[in-house]
């Protein structure tokens, strides 16, 4: 097997790095410029890398292979990884694979070094996804400017996902201490108000505070309940409901059944609702529940987002083997460049404009549903007012995935 092409007896190229690096020493007082983690199960190369990345001031980790990698990268704040392929314990791609698995760590740029050089090797170190791969034997000092650019490259990374975290964290704290506190002080100050003064209220102020309390305990038992479904999903547990509940159903089925949850609820808060089927006797593999969820929950946001004009239609056909569902509606209508914002976790749009009673995670399940299923979901606004979300899952007689 090559080994190691740099070459174990040093050349003249890598005696004068080496000699650069220690008489360079003394420059290191400085603040360094990114910490790079060396993992190589060759003395000579760590030794060589080490010394000339320690001469830019640069901080050094080595590790002789990728359990120890896995290891070191637990206690230092990597931004750059220089790799070799083959070592022993774990090679150079299964330690990749398992840093790419660490969310915390997936933006860290990868470096391969290997002395493979044959166009099928190079060709798997580019699908897995690393950012470089070198072929040994290599000029070392080649590796300054692209640790540098890489460590930029991670720095950024690290400051935009650290920045997206916080607006994360922030729009949560702000949704689920609203979607708490509302019900809750509906719950606190009607029975405080009944307790304390029951014996004087008249029977439709008492019914009127028994209904805000009602109303409080049933927007809670909902939170807790999205909380908890989504839970199950993000677990694998939809996909398992899926796999082992799902069955060969009829999209007309799966129709009948919405219509009959919603469509009189609907005509009782004043809108028309329109049903078009064009995939009558098609079929297809689902886990019905998770389906009539989603649907149901996309009626429920054409409501929510309503105003003047109170109409919602549901259109169902086929297209590339697909069972397509659409729900449409004449609201607020959905800004094609926020549709992302929408579909995430406790994402909702403009909510510092508009009062929206909700958490957030409705389109987000609908998303992990329609993901389960091998499907696509899709949101947009109507050229005429209006929103537009269609949902579309593989027809046939067997699972997806």
């Amino acid at each position: 097997m090559a080994r190691d092409s740099i070459s174990r007896k040093p050349s003249a190229k890598v005696d004068k790095v080496v000699g650069v690096a220690d008489t360079g020493q003394e420059k290191n007082a400085g603040a360094a410029p990114g910490t790079v983690l060396i993992v190589d199960d060759n003395p000579l190369i760590t030794t060589v890398l080490k010394s000339l990345l320690q001469n830019e001031q640069f901080n050094v980790v080595v590790a002789s292979n990728g359990e120890e990698a896995l290891l070191a990268i637990d206690s230092a704040a990597i931004d750059v990884v220089v790799c070799d392929v083959m070592m022993p314990k774990m090679d150079g791609y299964a330690f990749h694979e398992c840093l790419r698995k660490r969310p915390d760590y997936s933006h860290i740029p990868f470096v391969f070094l290997t002395a493979l050089s044959d166009d099928s090797e190079m060709q798997r170190g580019l699908l897995t996804g690393a950012d470089v791969y070198l072929t040994k034997p290599f000029d070392p000092r080649q590796i300054l400017p692209l640790v540098r650019g890489k460590v930029l490259r991670s720095r950024a990374l690290k400051q935009k996902t650290e920045e997206h975290f916080d607006a994360y964290r922030k729009r949560v704290v702000n949704t689920l201490s609203h979607e708490f506190r509302t019900p809750l002080v509906a719950i606190t100050t009607g029975s405080e108000l009944l307790v304390d003064h029951g014996d004087k209220l008249d029977r439709e102020r008492a019914k009127h505070l028994l209904e805000a309390i009602r109303r409080g305990g049933q927007r809670l038992e909902k939170l807790v309940g999205d909380f908890m479904l989504l839970q199950q999903l993000d677990s694998g547990m939809g996909k398992k409901m899926y796999l082992t509940r799902g069955r060969v159903a009829a999209v007309d089925g799966v129709i009948q059944r919405v219509i009959e949850k919603k469509k009189a609820d609907l005509l009782a808060l004043g809108f028309s609702f329109s049903v078009d089927n064009l995939c009558i006797g098609a079929q297809t593999y689902c886990y019905e529940p998770h389906i009539e969820d989603a649907l149901i929950r996309l009626i429920e946001n054409a409501v929510k987002f309503s105003r003047d004009r109170k109409e919602i239609q549901l259109k169902v056909w086929i297209e590339n083997e697909k069972a397509v569902f659409e729900i449409l509606d004449r609201g607020l209508g959905l800004d094609p460049a926020k549709v992302s914002q929408a579909i995430e976790l406790f994402g909702q749009i403009d909510r510092d404009k508009f009062e929206q009673q909700g958490s957030g995670m409705g389109l987000a399940l609908v998303s992990r549903y329609v993901r389960i299923h091998g499907g696509t979901l899709h949101c947009g606004a109507r050229s005429d007012g209006g929103a537009l979300v269609r949902l579309s899952i593989p027809l046939g007689g067997a699972p997806v995935g």
